[in-house]
């Protein structure tokens, strides 16, 4: 995107080596028992299965590749239901699969007996005999990272009883669904993964930005609070599917870091992202490549194993509900407008009776839509409390990655500047 620029700092007093963080990340405790530990940057549709395809969803900074519904079609012959071919590429270039285990109705997995039988009349989500004869065939594949049981429904029996049984037989691969609306009964099947399909920038398309991004932050604060009070962690959505603008892209993704995410979800990758037709990339590429590789480099390996504690918003008319309200002796005092800083703690730190912090993540609210010119680049402030000294900023500047500590100035302000859309990790001391 021309003329588009990662955040600077004004009156840079110093640069370090950013490296990597102290020590290796310690994940939720939920999440211990999976195989995979990194921050998770997946996409629901993969593209198709070719060498090529694969190198550019790894190039965009990708780490999960999500199938196998969208081969799930005569077009693919009588190996369809064969996801080898996938797991095969993924082991070549260095991805991991999620399986999506819906499938036709008159197709089952291993030719399983269908009980119950399917809610939909064209296909269903694997039951426990078809679970079985997956895990029989590819559970031990080394970049099988776990399952989608259901989607966009409620928590069948069957769904809980395929969770409790990959935590008996392979407690480390991710038992997912999304978008149940019993996220306790998902916590202690368990599932403790939790996903909702947050689309304001999809289903209220004409609705203005504000009423969207306020939207979109109430449903990842509702999320929030149940992901730490069951114990689970955050794994939101980010709308890329119809038209949606960079600024839109990039402000869904770093709003959920800042609301806790442990890992985030582009629904769906065809499209915008990645043209499958074509097979080239699409208008949304280079500005999900951006996001993902600040994330996957600088900022994932920081926030895994910390929950937020709340997320601050300048004050105005698309406040976010439950927001912190910057004020004087508080965590941070004021900041510029179409502002929210996310509050992150350590887990362990928490669990431990404090909750002190050690991250923010700050985002820059302005968003357009895909009609319109992106907003440029402009300078804002905020002003810490005096429990705050010292703030490093994690830049993403891709060539340099360069980490830059800041002494706060006896006003404690903190000046950046920053694109629409945009977020910025910051170390508080």
């Amino acid at each position: 995107m021309e003329g588009y620029r990662w955040p600077v700092v004004a009156l840079v007093t110093a640069v370090l080596g950013l490296g990597s963080p102290g020590g290796a990340a310690e994940p939720l405790a939920c999440m211990q028992r999976f195989k995979l530990h990194d921050f998770v940057i997946g996409a629901w549709w993969g593209p198709d299965p070719s060498d090529r395809n694969y190198r550019m969803y790894q190039d965009a900074s990708f780490n999960v590749l999500m199938t196998y519904r969208n081969r799930a079609n005569p077009k693919y012959g009588r190996d369809y239901q064969l996801p080898d071919t996938e797991l095969m590429l993924a082991q070549k270039v260095g991805l991991w699969v999620m399986l999506d285990t819906y499938m036709r109705n008159d197709r089952p997995w291993g030719g399983a007996d269908l009980n119950p039988p399917p809610e939909d009349p064209s296909h269903h989500s694997a039951r426990p005999a078809e679970l079985t004869w997956l895990q029989r065939q590819y559970g031990h594949h080394p970049r099988l990272v776990g399952y989608l049981l259901g989607d966009n429904c409620g928590l069948h029996g069957y769904m809980a009883d395929n969770a409790k049984t990959l935590l008996a037989t392979a407690p480390g691969l991710f038992p997912w669904m999304s978008t149940n609306p019993d996220i306790e009964a998902q916590a202690r099947a368990p599932m403790p993964l939790l996903t909702t399909q947050n689309y304001p920038f999809l289903y209220q398309v004409n609705e203005s930005e504000p009423a969207k991004r306020r939207a979109f932050c109430n449903r990842l604060e509702l999320d929030r609070q149940c992901a730490n009070r069951y114990d689970i962690a955050l794994w939101p959505f980010v709308n890329c599917c119809d038209a949606v603008s960079p600024s839109q892209l990039r402000f869904q993704v770093f709003t959920s870091v800042a609301y806790g995410a442990q890992g985030i979800w582009y629904f769906h990758y065809h499209g915008n992202i990645w043209d499958p037709k074509e097979e080239q990339p699409g208008p949304l590429y280079e500005a999900a490549k951006a996001c993902n590789s600040y994330i996957a480099s600088v900022i994932g390996p920081r926030v895994v194993g910390r929950r937020c504690t709340g997320v601050f918003h300048t004050v105005g008319p698309e406040t976010a509900d439950k927001a912190l309200t910057p004020g004087p002796g508080q965590l941070i005092e004021q900041m510029s407008d179409a502002l929210l800083a996310g509050v992150l703690a350590p887990e362990k730190r928490l669990k431990a009776g404090r909750d002190d912090p050690d991250y923010l993540l700050l985002v820059d609210k302005r968003t357009v839509r895909p009609d319109e010119e992106e907003p440029p680049v402009r300078a804002v402030h905020i002003k810490f409390g005096p429990s705050v000294q010292t703030v490093t900023i994690f830049g993403a500047d891709t060539t340099s990655r360069a980490a830059i500590e800041r002494h706060l100035p006896d006003s404690r302000t903190l000046r950046l500047r920053m694109g629409a859309g945009e977020g910025v990790l910051l170390k508080v001391n």
